[in-house]
């Protein structure tokens, strides 16, 4: 079996790819085989798949990391940034109508 995840891990990120009925049936045939048991055989698709999540997972936060810095070396907007500027610019068009409102009832009186 050692043997067996060590051809795997030498998939490396192809092995997430592999979709969840694939990874099924190549366990399988491993298993008709003779060389994986039914119980290794199960053990080893967990193992896969809880690496291929991590793999995944892993992937993800790189590329948020990388577009991150992309984003940044662009001089783009954070959404934070600006959510922050939107509020800023509706208090400050409510200040303006409200001062209008305030300027027009001193013409009037």
């Amino acid at each position: 079996m050692a043997e067996i995840l060590k051809k795997l891990a030498l998939m490396g990120l192809g092995i997430i790819s592999l979709s969840e009925e694939k990874l099924r049936e190549l366990i399988k045939e491993m298993e008709e085989k003779g060389e994986v048991s039914k119980e290794e055989g199960e053990e080893l698709f967990k193992k896969i798949l809880s690496k291929a999540e991590e793999e995944r997972k892993a992937f993800e936060e790189k590329m948020r990391g990388r577009i991150k810095e992309t984003l940044e070396k662009m001089d783009i907007v954070t959404k934070d940034e600006f959510v922050k500027l939107e509020k800023k610019v509706n208090s400050l068009d409510r200040r303006i109508k409200e001062l209008i409102k305030e300027l027009k009832k001193e013409e009037e009186g």
